[in-house]
């Protein structure tokens, strides 16, 4: 009896798929009292939004693929369809994790230097919080963080994107098609979450005032 070893690209992903996987579940099933008092993971509100938005960003950027790469409307959408399911179903939570990480090691130093630092530690925080906020009450802060999150989630799209492309297209090409088209859709993402963040901020420190 002989048994297939699994290629090392294989391998791959089925350990980013298993790691896409737990980390949302885990998020998902947080129970509600915990996550009140632990603040919000923005997985919560990201990776569903990703989903609800899949098949319109499928289209946009088949349709830069299709002007990119030249391809027939049905490869394009294929193209698309592929990388795209594996940038949301696993690039995302991976990313997410991997910030939620980076928050928490390097948020603890700047609190403790926010004296020493001023304005420029509360700067610094505004990103690297991001991934997992604290208790707000304030909607604005939500949008910001993922205006925030386009930024990561753009160049791990990219890659993965770029990567997916490259089985059916040269290498060189199926980068330059993931960059414009991650490019048109996550900035249209993080234009959008920016200003409905400020008209957002703009109405709650009026009500303040």
């Amino acid at each position: 009896m002989s048994f297939a070893v699994p290629s090392p690209q294989n391998a791959c992903r089925r350990l980013a798929l298993a790691i896409g996987l737990l980390s949302g579940a885990a998020i998902l099933l947080w129970p509600k009292p915990a996550l009140a008092n632990a603040g919000i993971p923005m997985l919560v509100f990201a990776w569903p939004a990703s989903w609800i938005a899949f098949v319109p960003v499928v289209l946009v950027e088949a349709a830069v693929a299709r002007r990119v790469l030249r391809l027939p409307t049905r490869e394009a959408i294929k193209l698309s369809l592929v990388a795209n399911a594996w940038s949301t179903l696993a690039g995302i939570p991976i990313t997410w994790a991997l910030l939620t990480v980076l928050e928490m090691t390097v948020g603890p130093i700047l609190s403790m230097a926010r004296d020493d630092l001023g304005p420029a530690a509360t700067l610094l925080m505004l990103p690297i919080s991001a991934p997992w906020l604290g208790p707000v009450k304030e909607g604005w802060r939500v949008l910001a963080a993922g205006a925030f999150l386009c930024v990561p989630f753009f160049f791990a799209s990219v890659w993965i994107e770029a990567r997916s492309a490259g089985r059916r297209v040269p290498a060189a090409d199926a980068l330059r098609w993931a960059q414009r088209a991650n490019a048109a859709t996550y900035g249209f993402f993080l234009v959008a979450l920016a200003l409905f963040a400020l008209i957002s901020w703009m109405s709650h420190a009026g009500s303040a005032g």
